[in-house]
């Protein structure tokens, strides 16, 4: 699953559908919604609080392209936005 979320994300800000990271200017934004789709397609029911692996996993694809350091409050958003 991991591998398909960073290949999603690499596909989402490459304009020749490479597997690499051409533009980083739109990576926080597109990043988001790559990880909204995976949290809901992996049978997260709504009231269901986001489990420690799943934290673990959106954290080490944040690490993994240092969207903290482009959207240093999207591991919070992501956190808030499917425990409220």
């Amino acid at each position: 699953m991991r591998s398909e979320l960073y290949r999603g994300m690499f596909l989402s800000v490459t304009e020749d559908k490479s597997n690499k990271v051409t533009d980083y200017s739109e990576l926080s934004n597109k990043s988001f919604q790559i990880f909204e789709y995976w949290i809901y397609s992996n049978q997260i029911k709504e009231g269901i609080q986001i489990t420690k692996e799943i934290i673990d996993e959106i954290q080490i694809g944040i690490d993994y392209f240092q969207l903290n350091q482009t959207n240093p409050n999207l591991f919070d958003l992501l956190i808030n936005k499917f425990n409220n």
